[in-house]
């Protein structure tokens, strides 16, 4: 048999707000996908806030 190549799977929620996502509404940034580009920004922010309280 042929070996099976794996299967990358797409997030089926969003990275920041965890809210299902509809296939039409992608927004693939960084490595994750989320549900639009102001939710990016919010996770964005929140990842520099949390690195600005730890230094």
């Amino acid at each position: 048999m042929p070996e099976q190549k794996e299967v990358s799977e797409v997030g089926k929620n969003c990275a920041g707000c965890k809210k299902p996502m509809k296939k039409a509404k992608r927004y693939y940034r960084n490595g994750a996908y989320y549900c639009n580009k102001n939710c990016f920004k919010k996770k964005l922010a929140g990842e520099g806030a949390e690195a600005g309280a730890k230094a």
